[in-house]
């Protein structure tokens, strides 16, 4: 079993929705950390908030998957 502490379920959705957001309306200046008229540092916040969005939809996938508890043996029984 894995000691990986997960982000709390609201914590995701906040993060996945203020990312899409940020991506849907990246020239608006509605909100804008870096101007993209700089060269190169400009895309740098667009990429961020695509990582988190990324990250963040991982994370919630991987949240559902965890097994409550270990399987059972079903194995038949050795029989010479």
């Amino acid at each position: 079993m894995s000691n990986k502490k997960t982000m709390p379920l609201p914590m995701l959705i906040v993060m996945i929705l203020f990312s899409l957001v940020y991506l849907v309306n990246p020239t608006a200046g509605l909100l804008e950390f870096i101007p993209d008229n700089m060269p190169f540092f400009g895309n740098l916040d667009e990429a961020g908030a695509t990582t988190m969005l990324i990250w963040a939809i991982s994370e919630l996938r991987n949240s559902r998957n965890v097994p409550q508890s270990p399987p059972k043996d079903v194995t038949p029984p050795y029989q010479q």
